[in-house]
């Protein structure tokens, strides 16, 4: 420690960080590594530091405890609780998130603004939500993780490319640029557009699909940068994680379809069995841990992985005439199987993947994997009919974002009087929706706008709030507990 002035400022250098520490007591870091620190920075995230117990900035990560109150400070890490990736939560398209799962932030958030909101005299989301500023108009998808920093902070992808940090801080967007070839644009749909990550040490790497090819992206937030290892190609999904195996469906430079897999060593191939032009128009990918296996659902399709020894992929097309809509949501699951939802010239039936087993099905479902709805009716299966003595019959919609089926909640959005469910999702003018929140079976939390293709929208969860990104309009919402 040495004295910098006359004003009994201090200078801190440790573990290859220049701190001072003015007469106030406040430190500041200046340097890192040899780099100078904006006073801006999330310095938790940026360099370990440690919150200061009154809240007035931080302190060095090499302290252990407070020098001013003498508190013992709790070390900056890493909380896999808190991890958020889309398009669901856990980077698959699976809209339903179970106690095990671990997602423990996202529900103690959702019950503190139930219970506070739910309980005040504006209970609607419009009233007790703050606009945020996104760091694009549009064509955003939200992710929280540790990108090369010392805990979870919040990222966002543009589909062109570009990569943006939140600052917590100065509640403001951190453009991070390439050091050399930029990541590329992307033209999955909302509700396919997935990630993955790859543990490196401590930190993470991104896994992403683009056009150019599937890549692994290493951030350096300290410098703004961050660095890609491409494999050439275009991508056709979203990266698929399972036994810390990372697969990404791709069309090689030559026009050859196969997975590719990121590995410390490289990039390698698995041939897909039965691969032809119609495996296009892939959901992100659905995680059976139990029979250890990787679904992505096509429009013409279905594109199985199973691991193993070696990589075992197939794809499956569906039966003759038949199509399958992945933004109606994933497959049903229940003890029996997977069942997915199938549309042909006589109507529509769930299908058991693996098998020819049919469930007749009358009128289209929307659904989270577990709870299914036809129009505004709740279903316990795809192939239930609604009582219309108890629950009438309406043409209003409930589209499903998210369940959190042990806490039974869901995250949606509601539509009244629609012409059906093919004439909405055509339809391209904004109209006027409901995006709610609700203990299940309780009046919903709503947050009332006139929007275009509503279901194109996102919610997610981070530092202690609910956010809601929704597409067509570029708007941002937080709701903070």
């Amino acid at each position: 420690m040495d004295v910098v002035g006359d004003d009994r400022e201090y200078e801190w250098t440790v573990d290859g960080q220049h701190w001072v520490q003015n007469a106030q007591g406040i430190f500041n870091l200046r340097e890192m590594n040899g780099q100078t620190v904006a006073d801006s920075l999330d310095l938790d995230f940026l360099a370990g530091a440690r919150p200061a117990p009154d809240g007035k900035g931080f302190l060095p990560a090499a302290f252990s405890h407070c020098p001013r109150t003498g508190k013992l400070l709790p070390p900056v890490a890493y909380d896999a609780r808190c991890r958020w990736l889309p398009p669901y939560g856990n980077g698959t398209g699976r809209r339903v998130i179970e106690s095990s799962c671990g997602f423990d932030a996202a529900q103690h958030i959702l019950a503190s603004l139930l219970d506070r909101i739910g309980t005040s005299a504006q209970r609607n989301l419009n009233d007790h939500a703050t606009p945020i500023a996104a760091p694009r108009k549009n064509g955003l998808s939200f992710m929280v993780a540790n990108l090369g920093g010392h805990r979870q902070a919040l990222f966002a992808l543009d589909r062109e490319g570009g990569l943006f940090l939140w600052q917590s801080r100065a509640e403001q967007w951190r453009t991070l640029l390439p050091d050399a070839a930029p990541i590329g644009r992307s033209s999955l749909p909302s509700w396919a557009w997935g990630v993955a990550l790859r543990n490196v040490g401590e930190r993470q790497h991104l896994i992403l699909a683009g056009e150019e090819g599937a890549c692994e992206i290493s951030v350096d937030p300290l410098r703004g940068r961050y660095r890609l290892e491409r494999c050439l190609g275009q991508a056709l999904a979203a990266p698929g994680t399972l036994e810390d195996r990372l697969l990404v469906p791709q069309r090689l430079p030559g026009g050859h379809l196969c997975l590719v897999e990121r590995t410390a060593d490289g990039w390698l191939e698995h041939p897909i069995t039965g691969a032809d032009p119609t495996l296009i128009g892939l959901s992100a990918p659905l995680s059976q841990p139990s029979s250890r296996r990787l679904l992505w659902i096509g429009e013409h399709g279905y594109l199985s992985v199973k691991i193993g020894e070696q990589v075992e992929a197939q794809w499956l097309r569906w039966p003759q005439g038949a199509r399958a809509q992945p933004e109606y949501g994933p497959p049903f699951v229940d003890g029996y199987g997977t069942w997915q939802q199938l549309f042909d010239e006589q109507g529509q039936y769930c299908l058991r993947l693996d098998s020819d087993e049919r469930k007749e099905v009358r009128g289209s479902r929307l659904g989270t994997g577990h709870l299914s709805f036809k129009f505004k009716a709740r279903l316990e299966a795809p192939w239930a009919e609604n009582d219309e003595y108890t629950n009438p019959a309406t043409r209003d919609v409930i589209y499903p974002f998210i369940e959190f089926s042990d806490a039974q909640c869901l995250l949606s959005f509601y539509v009244k009087e629609t012409s059906g469910l093919q004439k909405l999702f055509e339809q391209d003018q904004p109209i006027d929706s409901e995006y709610r929140l609700e203990r299940i079976g309780e009046p919903p939390l709503a947050l009332f706008l006139k929007v275009a293709q509503p279901w194109n929208a996102q919610w997610f969860f981070f530092d202690n709030a609910l956010w809601l990104y929704i597409d067509s309009s570029g708007a941002l919402y937080r709701w903070n507990v």
